[in-house]
């Protein structure tokens, strides 16, 4: 198999703000008129929807929980149930700073990785990059397993210089008891019922007139996790 179209790698910096439905639907107004939309936006929002693994004691959510700077998460990601592919990604975190290293694999692999066959993910493994191997040692020896999905709605925007992505996400929901990434009936419960994540992503520096918006609304840079909020369940009755 030839896996080098399959890996990728990225370092950037990540700021995130919490903002309500009205100030998001502000704030995109104001983003059209500087950044063009990326092709999945091109309709408006669209679906994401993400299985996030956890070693056996739940290591990266207590981390997540307990604000340690440095963590990881692995997830797998699809934008719809009719795909027959996932992309499964390691996102490392130092405070503002993220690393994110993604492996594509097809519906079989994803479904097995699932049922926590990871020695398929050695047939990924190639001389270039050992993203696959490394997935297949952190989810084996962490003794990793399926912890929640979290599905919401994205809108997107770019910038080429930098390499800038402003996203909002609306609609967040997840779920701690069904992890077939593919089921289309997934019992969700909402996380954020009236507000919106906006997400700010670029390398090295925030363009100028991104970084006015953000201060002519007087947004306050904050640490917000998906996975963290999407595991009620877990913080609630057994933390």
């Amino acid at each position: 198999m030839d896996a080098n179209a399959n890996m990728l790698s990225v370092s950037r910096r990540e700021l995130k703000y919490l903002v309500s439905y009205e100030k998001s639907l502000e704030l995109q107004a104001e983003m059209e008129k500087l950044l063009k939309t990326d092709a999945y936006s091109q309709n408006g929002y669209y679906k994401v929807r993400s299985l996030y693994f956890d070693s056996f004691k739940n290591k990266d959510f207590a981390q997540k929980y307990d604000g340690i700077e440095n963590r990881r998460k692995i997830r797998l990601r699809i934008y719809s149930t009719g795909q027959q592919d996932a992309k499964l990604e390691i996102k490392e975190k130092s405070g503002a700073y993220q690393k994110k290293y993604s492996l594509i694999v097809d519906k079989d692999t994803a479904l097995a990785v699932i049922r926590g066959e990871y020695g398929k993910l050695l047939e990924y493994n190639n001389g270039n990059d050992d993203t696959a191997c490394r997935l297949y040692s952190l989810m084996t020896l962490g003794a990793y397993r399926p912890a929640a999905i979290v599905e919401y709605e994205r809108r997107a925007f770019m910038y080429d210089e930098f390499n800038t992505r402003v996203t909002f996400d609306r609609c967040v929901k997840s779920c701690e008891s069904c992890f077939d990434i593919y089921r289309e009936d997934i019992p969700y419960i909402p996380v954020f019922n009236d507000k919106v994540i906006l997400e700010v992503k670029f390398d090295d520096i925030l363009i100028a007139s991104i970084k006015s918006i953000l201060g002519k609304y007087n947004l306050t840079n904050v640490s917000v996790s998906k996975y963290g909020t999407g595991r009620p369940i877990m913080q609630h009755y057994i933390l």
